[in-house]
């Protein structure tokens, strides 16, 4: 017997290739293919009438109908075969498939011998062994595209350009214009993009959504149009647009130790898994299984909590001259959402709320899971955990730096979520409307002296003061701030006066803001002049802040206080304010019920 795995490489790559929305939906959709691509290959019939499927269970009766497949997740698949030529035969037909029908994706397949009747960890050891070593020999996917001195490229990208797909129908009309110059790439990817939103609207639960964010998911058309608008004049688009990366902690490892996850789920609850030969497979399947539908409903309830936030009284958000939007559907595109990985690209104003919402209900789902809640748990009981980054950007700024800068974050965001005993989950977000981009490991390390990100969701309320996490702030105390610092900048109703001038806040984050660019260019003097100015303007707020000083957390706090300001609705803020803060009442919380009340 022989174990054969399957899988996409480059995903990111593949689907940002595209500097254009519609694009990356479709290219994202071509992703979730490769399990149908397989299991048709897999049933379907060879030179002798048979499928390897049948042939399977024609000599292995024994096993369920889950077999042969070993496990399913987002870009990857592993099965059985009887020989090595049936191991050949369903590669070629993914791969030629994929080939077709996505061109440009990247797929390889490679197959080791298993040491007996049923799979073993060693057995899924030398298949990834077998799969790395494979890569290092292949040529990129790029060089099947190679181009052509003679050859006219696309519009978009350096590749040649290609006429309207043959034999479909219904391609977009713009899209058949001969003038439309597409790659054959593209062309694909524009075409799957309608088959996508179908498959998502399909694949999750959206009966509580409002309707006017259903109609908006199912087109892809207008969700080009509000997030990356051919005309910067277009009173539907957007001023801040997001990019949302989440992975979850320890997922990977679950996936490398199966033998020791198996077992520890065995000691604690012996009725979650069954014995037997093949329990290593089934517990694969199931855990691939769960941790799916986890990923999904997290995703659906987050989406629905953001539109219905967008609905309610006063939460609208602002546009650049100040007045507040007309509208109130929150554009969600999620881009990957498979496994523990999820990237979204949405409203800049709604960024945060979906990030935190998703981490909310994903913690949640995973908690009450009979499978799940017993991996991620330090004790042997409790919910996985996850980090988001979010990464703010202008409209039309190229997504795949937008996601190259969330994907930093969320490694920062990881590295304090993990090093808890147990792990917690982190938000941390960066706005980026520097018209400069530069690398993202630099910009995070030139603000990082500002702020107190990444913001950590549901931790401890004994931890430590001297622990990594007791320098970051719960996020239901980041929104306390926020309120108090909203409240600090308007206008008092009786006098007209502000106690904190935001003319004054804008300036000591402007200087914050420079010294982090000084510090960039490794201009240290500069810098230095910068930050006594800082914090000059800062020891004149404290005069008349007084006791608030250290309830908005300080001249390092209020650097997040302004942007999130401007990122947090109010009506989303009020949610927060009423939910349980992991610390002690501070004077931000008792302050703002008290003018509340």
């Amino acid at each position: 017997m022989h174990l054969v795995m399957i899988e996409t490489h480059g995903n990111q790559n593949y689907i940002f290739s595209s500097p254009r929305l519609r694009e990356n939906i479709g290219a994202s959709y071509q992703l979730t293919l490769l399990e149908d691509w397989a299991e048709d290959a897999l049933k379907q019939p060879g030179t002798t009438g048979n499928s390897i499927y049948d042939d399977w269970h024609g000599q292995h009766p024994d096993y369920g109908e889950d077999a042969p497949w070993v496990s399913r997740s987002s870009g990857k698949v592993i099965l059985m075969t009887d020989t090595p030529e049936q191991a050949r035969e369903l590669i070629g037909r993914v791969t030629r498939r994929a080939l077709v029908e996505a061109p440009g994706i990247d797929v390889s397949g490679v197959f080791v011998p298993m040491a007996g009747e049923h799979v073993t960890a060693s057995d899924l050891k030398a298949v990834h062994r077998e799969a790395a070593a494979y890569a290092l020999s292949r040529p990129p996917a790029s060089a099947r595209f190679s181009q052509m001195p003679f050859l006219e490229r696309a519009g978009d990208s350096s590749l040649p350009a290609a006429p309207p797909l043959a034999g479909v129908r219904d391609e977009d009309k713009k899209d058949k214009n001969r003038l439309a110059l597409y790659s054959l790439r593209s062309r694909v990817a524009r075409h799957k993009a309608s088959m996508h939103r179908e498959y998502l609207v399909e694949s999750v639960e959206t009966e509580e959504l409002p309707k006017d964010s259903y109609d908006l998911a199912a087109n892809p058309t207008e969700l080009e149009n509000l997030l990356q608008p051919e005309n910067d004049d277009d009173p539907r688009a957007l001023s801040k647009v997001a990019v949302i990366h989440i992975d979850g902690n320890g997922v990977g490892a679950i996936m490398r130790d199966l033998e020791g996850a198996l077992e520890r789920v065995r000691e604690v609850a012996p009725a979650a898994v069954t014995d037997g030969d093949d329990t290593l497979r089934c517990f694969l399947l199931e855990v691939n299984r769960r941790l799916e539908g986890a990923v999904k409903w997290a995703f659906t309830s987050a989406w629905r909590d953001t539109a219905l936030l967008a609905e309610e009284k006063g939460s609208p958000p602002r546009d650049e001259s100040g007045q507040a939007r007309s509208r109130t559907v929150v554009p969600v595109v999620p881009v990957i959402l498979g496994g523990d990985d999820v990237t979204v690209i949405t409203d800049g104003d709604y960024a945060l709320p979906f990030a935190e919402s998703y981490l909310t209900h994903y913690e949640a789902n995973t908690e009450s899971d009979p499978l799940l809640k017993y991996l991620g748990g330090a004790d042997g009981v409790g919910p996985m955990t996850a980090a988001a980054g979010v990464a703010v950007v202008r409209r039309n700024f190229p997504f795949h730096i937008a996601y190259d800068l969330a994907e930093r974050l969320v490694e920062s965001a990881k590295r304090v979520g993990k090093a808890q005993v147990p792990a917690i989950s982190t938000l941390t977000y960066h706005v980026l409307f520097d018209t400069t981009v530069l690398d993202a490991d630099e910009v995070l390390s030139a603000y990082k002296s500002f702020t107190g990100r990444p913001f950590l969701l549901n931790p401890d309320p004994a931890r430590p003061a001297g622990t990594s996490a007791a320098q970051h702030p719960d996020w239901v105390e980041v929104c306390e701030r926020v309120d108090k610092f909203n409240r600090l900048t308007e206008e008092d109703e009786e006098t007209g006066e502000t106690r904190f001038p935001r003319t004054r806040a804008a300036r000591i984050r402007r200087y914050l803001s420079d010294a982090a660019q000084a510090q960039l260019r490794g201009d240290t003097a500069t810098r230095k002049t910068i930050m006594v100015h800082a914090e000059s303007e800062w020891r004149a707020a404290e005069d008349s802040l007084g006791s608030n000083v250290e309830a908005i957390g300080g001249i390092t706090g209020l650097f997040d206080l302004l942007e999130l300001s401007d990122l947090l609705p109010e009506s989303y803020l009020g949610e927060q304010l009423r939910k349980p803060s992991s610390h002690a009442p501070s004077s931000a919380s008792q302050q703002s019920e008290e003018a509340r009340a």
